[in-house]
């Protein structure tokens, strides 16, 4: 392409430059399909965001409780959940395949704690020890006071009563 002015080529470029520059990248924000709240971003220091891939897709959600209930209820067969830990980048992976529910890695500790919508993710999370655990509760004891620990086994018998508010 030939311009007339010199001037147009560079104008271009600068109006293009300015435009990118002037609307910054927005953080991926998303409802939630099971709670229809916002899906907690992660921080610098926490993981929160959680995801259920089942086929091709990957569908994020609030809580991996919220994950849960709505696999049982809207995904049949085999699904993969990954939920944060205390460990930052580090999350867990939970496999239903032919029915059966499984973690990596093995062993986890869950809060199970009835919470209102918007501490679900506070209220129910996924940790690799029973110390982390208790760390979790106390730092949140105003929102999940008396929380105890919870299997996998028993997260997912939790997830059948789970109802969106």
């Amino acid at each position: 392409m030939k311009f007339k002015s010199p001037y147009f080529a560079k104008s271009l470029i600068l109006a293009v430059m300015l435009l990118s520059v002037s609307f910054p990248v927005l953080a991926h924000e998303a409802k939630c399909p099971f709670c229809e709240m916002d899906v907690v971003q992660d921080t610098a220091t926490q993981d929160n965001e959680v995801a259920l891939k089942y086929g091709n897709k990957r569908i994020e959600y609030r809580c991996v409780m919220c994950a849960i209930a709505d696999a049982s209820k809207a995904f049949p067969g085999d699904v993969t959940v990954l939920t944060p830990t205390e460990i930052k980048a580090k999350p867990a992976i939970l496999s239903r395949i032919n029915g059966q529910w499984s973690s990596s890695p093995e062993g986890l500790v869950f809060v199970g704690h009835p919470v209102k919508h918007r501490h679900c993710q506070t209220g129910y999370r996924a940790f690799t020890t029973r110390a982390a655990f208790d760390t979790h509760v106390q730092k949140n004891k105003a929102i999940i006071k008396g929380a105890e620990s919870l299997t996998l086994a028993q997260l997912v018998k939790l997830s059948e009563g789970y109802a969106k508010e």
